[in-house]
């Protein structure tokens, strides 16, 4: 019966999907809001669904009362338990010209010889100067509304205009070495072109460090909708004085506005198919900095020029050596602030020892707005007397901009054990013995000539093919050819949505990560250890949700886990493993395994309890 079942499958998936399913279609249009204000934009969504595989494109109505701007297309198709279903989404942008109640009419769609529409849909468009009652409007069904928030207020002349560009800073007046966060924003409520060609402003007078990926989100400005493309950077001046952040430009190909073209490649295309747009050349303003000297009054003797919040910790690789081994001295600085910049801790008088030079490297995190890091500076010493030898406390000292006064910290001292050394010859003289020869175990087996049996025993008259063979051989190709568009059906989709690749691969991507990090404990570099393990876990939780891994923050995690139904505890202990991991990669201290094990295991019980969340959520 099984068998039959199989056969059966096979057989009806070769054939025609247009003998398989009857045409289920479904047509429906949406508009959002349903009303406006002339010359503000809309958005009319269009759906064709069914139990077929569609490929048509839709008939729009008269819009001659609107400008058109060609939308966006997105399609999916499904093969689940032998049916057929896809949906296709159309998405435009409407600019209504006049006032009154508007009736966009039914939307049509041709499929094999039939025609299906949708519902008219009436929007109510107001003057400008014309006041309206409020209304909230859901979002169309199976469509993704973007965050949104309220634009300053100082780009609110730039409302007319489609395309703009702003930067701005967090700050005007700072002082040497304290961090400045510039923002570059790209603004558009029209389709574009092209890849914009953007050129980042002169920066001369600045230390600067990217932050995190950028970011997209929507914005309202006066009432109209622009989608946001977002860049920060976080600069340090280098010097005082006045400073100058030069305009940033952008040059962008934007599509002019059109009724309804009769190029019957517009459908497909969002235009025609050679118009190369309207190029646009965008220049931000320039910005004007003040920056100030670190005050002289209450300067430290032994202060290098750091500025931020700082802490320090040092300590020696060993805590007993023999007279002239060489061990080192570590000595970290970790905290907020131009990582790269902060200076070397003046090392004390250090009798009875060799004191050799001193090498410096640094790790920088970068985290939503701020950049954090640990500067690690090593000196190589060499004890020359036995006894116990101390290493006096270590200072340094910083300005803290946030406070706006001088702060100094310090290690207490450290003791070392020097036993006496082993004698060793130096430059004896000694004769190198020379290698062995080495045998490479290779033995003579026989020196005659193998020759070649023709004795096969075949006997006349044997069936050389068994008749299970030619069963295989007819099941087994279709099967195979099943399985082959499963196979490509499934490697379409892992292609053309990028959120259900990273759904598929994420358990695989955490526990990969995971394993690395246990590979990373039983070797005790903690370091490796804790900087895997967050990322396994942040990069999880941004796969099952189906968002960007380093452009997503904190916060907006834990809003969007709470979203979708995760308890306050439940991210609370999120945030811990978070803040805890942070801590341990840039704080001192030696390894300790029983501590990594266990927030090792309370990493991998976060994400058993997470699952079941974010997969119900995907279901929905």
């Amino acid at each position: 019966m099984q068998i039959r079942k199989i056969i059966l499958g096979i057989m009806i998936s070769l054939l025609p999907t247009g003998y398989l399913f009857a045409a289920d279609i479904k047509v429906t249009a949406e508009v959002s809001p349903r009303q406006a204000v002339v010359g503000k934009q809309l958005r009319f969504v269009v759906i064709v669904e069914g139990k077929a595989n569609i490929k048509a494109n839709p008939e729009l109505p008269d819009l001659s009362d609107f400008r058109v701007f060609g939308g966006s297309r997105s399609s999916n198709f499904s093969f689940v338990n032998g049916e057929v279903s896809s949906s296709l989404t159309f998405t435009y942008v409407l600019i209504p010209n006049k006032p009154g109640k508007q009736v966009i009419g039914p939307v049509k769609v041709h499929y094999k010889g039939q025609i299906y529409a949708s519902p008219p849909v009436t929007v109510i468009i107001f003057n400008p100067n014309q006041n309206r009652p409020a209304q909230s409007q859901p979002a169309p069904q199976g469509q993704s509304v973007m965050p949104q928030s309220t634009a300053p207020q100082s780009i609110n002349r730039r409302t007319q205009e489609p395309v703009f560009i702003t930067t701005e800073v967090n700050k005007k007046r700072a002082c040497v070495n304290e961090p400045i966060i510039l923002k570059f924003k790209y603004f558009r409520r029209i389709p574009v072109l092209s890849q914009p060609q953007y050129t980042a402003p002169a920066l001369s007078g600045f230390w600067k460090e990217d932050l995190p990926p950028q970011r997209e989100y929507a914005v309202r400005v006066n009432g109209q909708e622009y989608f946001v493309t977002e860049l920060r950077v976080i600069l340090y001046p280098t010097t005082s004085g006045k400073l100058t952040i030069g305009p940033a430009r952008l040059q962008v190909a934007i599509q002019g506005a059109s009724r309804q073209s009769r190029d019957p490649f517009n459908s497909f295309f969002g235009s025609g198919l050679f118009s190369r747009g309207q190029q646009v050349s965008l220049t931000s303003e320039p910005i004007s900095i003040q920056v100030d000297p670190v005050p002289v009054e209450g300067k430290p003797s032994d202060y290098s020029g750091t500025v931020g919040k700082w802490s320090m910790s040092a300590k020696l690789d060993r805590k007993q050596a023999k007279v002239g081994e060489a061990l080192t001295l570590e000595v970290r600085i970790f905290g907020e602030g131009n990582v790269k910049s902060v200076g070397q801790p003046k090392l004390p008088d250090l009798p009875g020892f060799k004191v050799y030079e001193t090498v410096s490297s640094s790790e920088v995190q970068k985290k939503e707005d701020t950049i954090r890091g640990v500067k690690i500076y090593r000196t190589l010493l060499r004890p020359q007397v036995t006894g116990k030898l101390s290493i006096p406390p270590i200072h340094f000292s910083y300005f803290n901009h946030g406070r706006k006064k001088y702060e100094r910290i310090s290690v207490p001292k450290m003791e070392l054990n020097v036993l006496a050394g082993e004698t060793q010859a130096e430059n004896s003289g000694m004769t190198q013995t020379e290698e062995p020869a080495v045998d490479l175990g290779v033995k003579i087996i026989s020196k005659d000539i193998r020759y070649l049996k023709t004795n096969l025993p075949l006997k006349p008259g044997q069936a050389v093919l068994p008749g299970w063979f030619w069963v295989l051989g007819f099941l087994v190709p279709p099967i195979l050819l099943v399985l082959l568009r499963f196979w490509q059906q499934h490697q379409a989709r892992l292609a053309a949505d990028p959120r259900y690749a990273r759904k598929i691969i994420a358990d695989k991507s955490a526990q990969k990560a995971l394993n690395q990090a246990r590979h990373a404990r039983k070797q005790k570099d903690a370091k490796l250890f804790y900087t895997v393990l967050a990322q396994a876990v942040s990069s999880y939780l941004a796969d099952r949700m189906g968002v960007s891994r380093s452009g997503i923050t904190q916060r907006e995690m834990i809003q969007k886990l709470h979203s979708r139904g995760a308890g306050k505890s439940l991210t609370d202990e999120l945030v811990k493993l978070f803040d805890e991991t942070d801590f341990a990669r840039f704080a001192p201290g030696q390894a300790d395994p029983e501590a990594m094990a266990m927030l090792e295991k309370r990493a991998e019980d976060l994400l058993l309890r997470f699952k079941p969340i974010l997969s119900k959520e995907a279901k929905q």
